[in-house]
């Protein structure tokens, strides 16, 4: 195997690594923690944090896609995309990041959004950023299922 593939491999598992690692922690642990701590402790350290979130998140997703691809293509296998086992649960990791990463940029959206509405909790303002702040845990929760569906199909697939 040639030095070309071998550092495209590491870059994609690290890329990946770092991404589903940093989904997984901020569904499973952080937002939930910042949610027992109340909805204005969790809108501003959300804001705070929603810079970093784009980052390493979508940066980690993009690297991950595309690296991802760029080896497929390398290694000469987009013709068995759809005619081999190994084929299919890579379309199968590639939907499910495209989606993860969709999903991702929609939930660091709306922290933000969350944290820019503002208002107490009686207020019309304080009811809209609750609001936003529980679809941005959905979105952040689905972005972490999605995650590791992609990472269990991608290290099937050899198997498979």
């Amino acid at each position: 195997m040639d030095f070309e593939i071998v550092t495209m491999r590491v870059a994609h598992i690290l890329a990946g690594v770092i991404w589903a690692g940093s989904a997984i922690f901020l569904a499973a642990v952080l937002d939930p923690r910042l949610k027992a701590l109340g909805p204005d402790v969790q809108r501003k350290v959300m804001a705070s944090l929603a810079a970093a979130l784009r980052v390493v998140l979508e940066g980690g997703a993009t690297v991950t896609i595309l690296v991802g691809l760029a080896l497929v293509i390398r290694m000469g296998r987009f013709d068995d995309l759809l005619d081999t086992g190994w084929g299919w649960a890579m379309m199968v990791g590639l939907v499910t990041s495209v989606l993860a990463l969709t999903s991702g940029v929609a939930a660091t959206s709306t922290w933000k959004r969350a944290a820019g509405a503002g208002g107490g909790p009686s207020t019309p303002e304080g009811a809209e950023a609750d609001r936003l702040s529980a679809r941005a845990t959905l979105l952040a929760r689905s972005t972490a299922v999605l995650v590791i569906i992609a990472v269990g199909a991608m290290a099937s697939a050899r198997f498979v």
